[in-house]
């Protein structure tokens, strides 16, 4: 059945996370970010739109430092 709330269906994984201590700023993650959704904040750290995100990984699989966090979907209360 058609939900509006999921067009696509429900997400797989909830969102990315950074991980600011082991994120060393090269930028792979953003190169290779689907939906663009990987920003350079102005204090020099990346940070992820949640709003965007689609949890498609390609974020995690290319961060040769593994400091993105896939982290599982919430439970509907």
């Amino acid at each position: 059945m058609y939900d509006p709330a999921h067009p696509f269906g429900k997400k797989r994984y909830d969102r990315a996370i950074i991980d600011q201590v082991s994120c060393t700023g090269c930028g792979y993650c953003t190169m290779f970010c689907v939906m663009d959704c990987i920003l350079l904040q102005p204090d020099g750290f990346y940070t992820v739109d949640l709003d965007r995100c689609i949890g498609c990984r390609s974020c995690k699989v290319n961060c040769p430092f593994e400091a993105v966090i896939i982290l599982p979907p919430k439970e509907d209360a």
